[in-house]
């Protein structure tokens, strides 16, 4: 159920093509901690 009232806003963004790039080089090279690959990407 959503709520259509809802007076907290979400800022969310697709990812672009160079940051899908650089989240598979982080796991390739094993780092797997969403945080971390979050703050590398500026997602965070």
């Amino acid at each position: 159920m959503t709520n259509s009232n809802s007076s907290i806003s979400k800022h969310y963004h697709q990812l672009n093509s160079e940051q899908r790039g650089q989240i598979q080089a982080l796991l390739d090279s094993g780092i797997t901690s969403c945080t971390a690959i979050a703050q590398e990407v500026g997602c965070h």
